[in-house]
């Protein structure tokens, strides 16, 4: 994530001081100088890892630098008349444009600590101490009770707290060609009272309306077991063969989805059971598994098992359109003791759903052994969504499902679970925790592949108004010439030592570069999309060299695609997982704890190059290796 923060318990009554990000300065537009030198340091080590010439790379960013100004000027007059002109380009090209399935591509999943339930009773009546939780929660935020985050850094910058009122508002819409946010604080719920709120519930494949606040009180634990229970027998008591999984629409290509949902909304019965699910606050999923079929021997199959069923339900033949994969928050509980999120990122980063988690979690800690002895006196009859799915519909219908079951089938899903040591020992060594680890991906991909290639880690710009994130790149210039060092069975310890702290000071740079705004990829995005509309409102006859030759289509593709999701040390068997971005890369995220890591990393089975249990093995062999040069003496 880059820039960890902490929460700021000072108040001024009830309502934290300046929770509102106006306050925030807007981030800063870099040099083109600054930027265009940074991207030459890394195209280089593509073009040496690919064999690519890098002279015309270096031509088109002179011509940029001498002859297109003009769009760098631009981009400054738009950042002064803007609140964030980041997001103005980012968020789009980032999430909204792709055209790609969201589940695997893009979803991640948070897995919770395993629960052991006893039976459907115990299922239900922990989903409803989470969903309770959850709902907590969100009144916190909407009451503005939520402690403002500041930065971990020297300076404790305040941190935009924009995200906190969006994880559970906002609802990703597919629509033609680009994605749209549906935000409910902008659009009330035309369902009733707006002080009341719901979620949907996903059972057997089939949607129902569970309310989870009426006439602005929060409903009890027990209100909501009952109607978990009144979902649960409606839901099997329905025939297999007389269920369509309309959640398909929410699985497949996006202009497919699209096309799906432009069709089903003609028919009001479907208009109206579409707005109840954007509506909804968040989605629980309760899966009921046959555990034969999922035997786990260990705790790493364990974990890998909650990692497949959180981010795919092993596909449309089991739990996978259990689902509804527009949703900004699933919250899934399954039979066997699984449980967790499946997250629609565009909205938020993970400190944030972090954050949220963990207070539901604790939560249900506390109030767990509380017998509730009253009965329902609500008794509140959940609403079945009712679908008419034509023909036409039933052919994108199952076009989707088919998609998604191939990306379901074709991932392969790996967790480290390293005990050898962790932050603390890190940190002994007067090395960032997080450097460390990015440098551990770059010795662990060139081992396996002979090469460095563009990566990606999230870099949290939450000090900024409506900040989001940017890239940190690890493939530079001293990780190159580290992880060569490293193979070279004729270099000593200490040039190897001397190397690597030379690759982590520059890691350390870039990261810090990031954090306060000056990254280059917002900013070469920006500059992308504005060359794009010069060139069809004719003040500039062609997109500028940099943005259409070799080495930049690679350095825009992340086939090492990475993220710290740090989780508190005391709620252990939690990590986050996802899928790769690309079809030959590595998905892999890091969790940073005191005494230990766990990666989890991702690939496609079906291609070739890619291993995800090899470069689990490297991996280890890395931290080992890594350690052994850097280990203060005692």
């Amino acid at each position: 994530m880059g820039e960890e923060s902490t929460l700021d318990n000072k108040q001024n009554g009830d309502i934290p001081i300046d929770w509102y990000e106006t306050s925030l300065p807007k981030p800063p537009v870099p040099t083109l100088e600054h930027t265009l030198e940074r991207y030459m340091e890394y195209a280089r080590v593509i073009a040496e890892s690919y064999n690519i010439p890098l002279r015309p790379t270096k031509d088109a960013v002179e011509d940029f630098l001498e002859n297109h100004v003009g769009i760098q000027e631009k981009l400054i007059e738009i950042a002064e008349n803007s609140e964030n002109w980041v997001n103005r380009y980012w968020l789009p090209e980032m999430y909204l444009k792709a055209r790609y399935p969201l589940p695997v591509n893009s979803n991640p999943a948070y897995i919770f600590p395993k629960r052991d339930f006893k039976d459907e009773n115990e299922q239900i009546s922990y989903a409803a101490w989470l969903i309770r939780g959850f709902i907590e929660y969100k009144n916190k935020i909407d009451k503005k009770h939520v402690e403002r985050e500041v930065a971990l850094s020297r300076d404790g910058a305040k941190i935009c707290m924009n995200q906190y009122d969006r994880i559970l508002s906002c609802y990703r819409e597919p629509n033609t060609d680009i994605d749209t946010l549906f935000y409910r604080r902008e659009n009330p719920d035309h369902f009733g009272d707006p002080r009341n709120e719901h979620i949907i519930v996903m059972c057997n494949e089939q949607a129902f309306v569970v309310y989870v606040k009426l006439d602005d009180q929060l409903i009890s634990h027990v209100e909501i077991v009952h109607q978990l229970k009144e979902v649960h027998k409606k839901a099997k008591t329905r025939l297999k063969s007389t269920i369509i999984p309309v959640s398909a629409g929410s699985a497949g290509e996006r202009n497919d989805a699209a096309k799906f949902w432009d069709l089903m909304k003609t028919e009001p019965t479907n208009a109206k059971s579409l707005n109840w699910t954007r509506a909804a606050t968040f989605v629980l999923c309760l899966d009921f598994l046959d555990h034969e079929k999922h035997p786990k021997t260990d705790e790493i199959s364990r974990l890998e098992h909650a990692g497949h069923l959180l981010l795919h339900g092993y596909s449309s033949k089991h739990n996978g359109l259990n689902r509804w994969y527009d949703a900004t928050i699933q919250v899934i509980v399954s039979s066997d003791g699984t449980n967790g999120l499946c997250i629609e990122h565009s909205v938020a980063e993970g400190i944030v759903i972090i954050n949220m988690v963990e207070s539901a979690l604790r939560f249900y800690e506390k109030n767990k052994h509380y017998q509730n002895k009253v009965q329902p006196s609500l008794c509140l009859n959940p609403k079945a969504l009712c679908w008419s799915v034509d023909e036409a519909s039933k052919i994108l219908l199952e076009k989707q499902r088919a998609e998604f079951d191939g990306l379901a089938e074709d991932l392969e899903l790996t967790v480290l679970n390293f005990t050898d040591f962790g932050k603390n020992k890190i940190k002994s060594a007067s090395v960032s925790p997080d450097g460390f680890c990015q440098l551990i991906m770059q010795l662990a991909h060139y081992r396996l592949h002979g090469r460095l290639v563009s990566s990606y880690e999230s870099a949290a710009i939450r000090r900024f108004r409506n900040g989001r994130v940017d890239n940190i790149r690890a493939a530079t210039p001293e990780a190159l010439e580290w992880v060569k060092i490293m193979v070279d069975p004729k270099k000593s310890k200490e040039c190897k030592k001397t190397a690597f702290y030379s690759a982590a000071a520059k890691q350390a740079k870039v990261t810090l570069e990031n954090i306060t705004g000056y990254g280059i990829d917002n900013h070469l995005c920006a500059l992308q999309v504005l060359s794009t509309e010069a060139v069809s409102i004719g003040q500039i006859t062609k997109i500028p060299e940099i943005f259409t030759n070799k080495i930049w289509h690679e350095t825009m593709r992340f086939p090492l695609s990475t993220s710290q999701v740090t989780t508190s040390p005391d709620i252990s068997g939690s990590y986050l997982c996802y899928g790769p971005v690309v079809q030959d890369g590595y998905g892999c995220s890091y969790n940073i704890q005191p005494d230990k890591l766990i990666f989890a990393t991702s690939c496609r089975k079906s291609c070739a190059e890619t291993n995800a249990k090899r470069f689990k093995d490297e991996l280890a062999n890395a931290l080992c290796d890594t350690m052994s040069l850097i280990e203060p003496k005692k």
